[in-house]
């Protein structure tokens, strides 16, 4: 299969590396584990000509056709792992790859929102959880931790009218139980010491907003700040320009056309999203939601190579 594959920039999205079975929080934000993530860095070198942010950008604002087959390495939400696991990796086998980080995590490090979902969904006393606000109930009664905490996680970011924190404290009611204040303070995420060393040793730091708000559920004017405020709180830190954004959530209801204007106005040079697929066009249109190939369920290299083939 591999000589049909099409010219194209193929960009593998992973979020944490390490093993989803030692979390406390939610075990759908780990990609696989470092032995695994070792051999598709080795996969990727071997079958792709890899290539950084700012390549990818160079080749757009030249105008260049695609005319190989081109890997992206991407990390979201900047979980410590990225840092104490991924990053040696790819030093030693001297490979790029583009970090995305909600700023006030560094900032002010906390549990994020999925996170606290996913430990309250674990502890739940209820066999099934509905707010008031959702027509019918999602039954956790059965089945694995993993596909439970998904699908409560589905629901909840599909509803747009009230805030994350004010779904959790319903949440938090529904299931009876609360997070104890010590695990809050479990550090999850690099810090900007970490991430300043990432930058000098050639992986790219981007921004994932401020909060990790989906932006769609934003108004303009908020969904502005995400985006313009985190780009200026990396630049200040890192004491580099910020060129390129993923998207929070990143599916087809999480940003809108306005999304994509505000990111061309705040200056970033591209976007991406988190709709499957491989990069074919350099097209304005397309520059401000760029694909990804999702790497998730501790995939091996066979598993990976369907992934690619099936998103072509």
């Amino acid at each position: 299969m591999w000589p049909l594959l099409p010219n194209g920039v193929y960009c593998f999205n992973y979020h944490r590396i390490g093993d989803e079975d030692k979390s406390l929080f939610d075990p759908n934000v780990f990609s696989c584990t470092a032995e695994l993530f070792e051999q598709h860095v080795k996969f990727y070198n071997k079958t792709f000509t890899v290539i950084s942010i700012e390549q990818l950008i160079a080749k757009i604002e030249a105008n260049q056709t695609i005319d190989k087959k081109y890997a992206i390495i991407t990390f979201d939400d900047g979980y410590v792992d990225n840092y104490e696991v991924a990053f040696p990796i790819l030093k030693k086998h001297e490979t790029p790859a583009a970090f995305y980080i909600a700023t006030d995590y560094l900032d002010e490090p906390h549990i994020p929102w999925w996170d606290e979902i996913a430990w309250l969904i674990r502890h739940s006393k209820v066999n099934s959880i509905q707010l008031k606000s959702w027509n019918e109930a999602v039954d956790i009664s059965s089945g694995s931790i993993v596909n439970k905490i998904r699908s409560v996680l589905r629901v909840i970011k599909l509803e747009q009218d009230r805030t994350m924190a004010d779904k959790i404290a319903e949440l938090t009611d529904v299931c009876q139980c609360s997070m104890p204040d010590e695990l809050r303070n479990t550090p999850l995420f690099i810090n900007w010491e970490q991430a300043n060393e990432m930058s000098n040793n050639g992986m790219h730091i981007g921004s994932h907003t401020l909060s990790h708000t989906i932006l769609s559920h934003l108004p303009e004017a908020a969904q502005k700040d995400e985006m313009v405020k985190s780009k200026m709180r990396i630049e200040a830190k890192l004491n580099k320009e910020v060129t390129s954004i993923a998207y929070p959530v990143g599916g087809r209801s999480a940003f809108t056309e306005t999304t994509q204007q505000l990111a061309k106005v705040a200056n970033y040079k591209l976007a991406f999203s988190f709709i499957p697929g491989v990069i074919h066009s350099f097209d304005e249109n397309e520059r401000f939601q760029f694909k990804r190939l999702p790497v998730d369920g501790n995939c091996t290299v066979k598993q990976l190579k369907n992934i690619i083939v099936r998103n072509k």
